[in-house]
């Protein structure tokens, strides 16, 4: 039987250290900014995850956007945005996750402000059309919300029910796993999904180990089992539509 899944392992991701001229330390998945790799554009409507660690008192100023649906997933620390749509700051702390459906063109700036580093992905989702109306909303989810369990974190607007919705039709969600529990993840034909092992060591159907940073690219049809390897693992899945990108 042919495995589901291809792994990428985080030593394989391209690395951009923070320095006087980039304000954080970034693993890039995809292509992007100075780093290109015609082999690794995407991954259907998914277009860049950027694992950003930002210096303390830097960060990405205000600058535009146009027709991407962005979603920032905070993993430490403290990470201040603004934006041209609701001219209002808002501090965004672990396991926070913002949405901005760039559209018709907005600006906005992601900030650190404290002492201490700051890590978040930086999620680009392709949309379904260009144009869209600009949109800007958050959730201040709890570590509780995704203790042992799959947390439908982002859903879309035509037809899912979770606390935040793209345009773009994909699913979201966020797991933490401890003390050996294990959660149970079906994707249908048709469907393929982006997991990205955030934190601590991750067990995939007992024969697949992902540590920090690796992830899988998986095809469906296909019913996985996630189990935390270490006493603890932190964990996304972004599922799509099968690439026509």
């Amino acid at each position: 039987m042919t495995t589901p899944y291809y792994v990428k392992k985080a030593n394989t991701l391209h690395y951009l250290p923070a320095s006087e001229y980039h304000p954080a330390d970034t693993f890039f998945h995809f292509s992007f900014a100075n780093y290109y790799d015609p082999d690794n554009i995407n991954f259907g409507v998914l277009r860049v995850i950027n694992d950003d660690n930002v210096k303390p008192h830097h960060g990405f100023d205000r600058h535009p956007h146009k027709d991407m649906e962005i979603v920032s997933y905070i993993i430490d620390g403290k990470l201040t945005h603004w934006d041209s749509a609701t001219r209002e700051e808002d501090v965004l702390e672990r396991g926070h996750v913002q949405v901005v459906t760039a559209g018709k063109g907005v600006w906005h700036s992601e900030l650190n402000n404290d002492d201490d580093w700051c890590r978040f992905l930086q999620i680009w989702i392709i949309p379904p059309a260009q144009g869209l109306e600009v949109r800007y909303s958050n959730h201040k989810f709890t570590a509780a919300d995704r203790l042992n369990t799959l947390l439908h974190i982002v859903g879309s607007i035509n037809n899912s029910d979770a606390p935040l919705l793209l345009n773009q039709d994909v699913n979201m969600y966020a797991s933490e796993l401890v003390n050996d529990h294990n959660v149970t993840f079906e994707l249908k034909a048709g469907r393929q999904a982006y997991l990205n092992n955030v934190e601590g060591s991750l067990t995939v159907d007992e024969n697949c180990v992902l540590n920090e940073r690796d992830s899988l690219e998986i095809s469906g049809p296909a019913v996985l089992t996630f189990r935390a390897t270490t006493d603890h693992s932190h964990f996304i899945v972004i599922e799509m539509p099968e690439s026509g990108v």
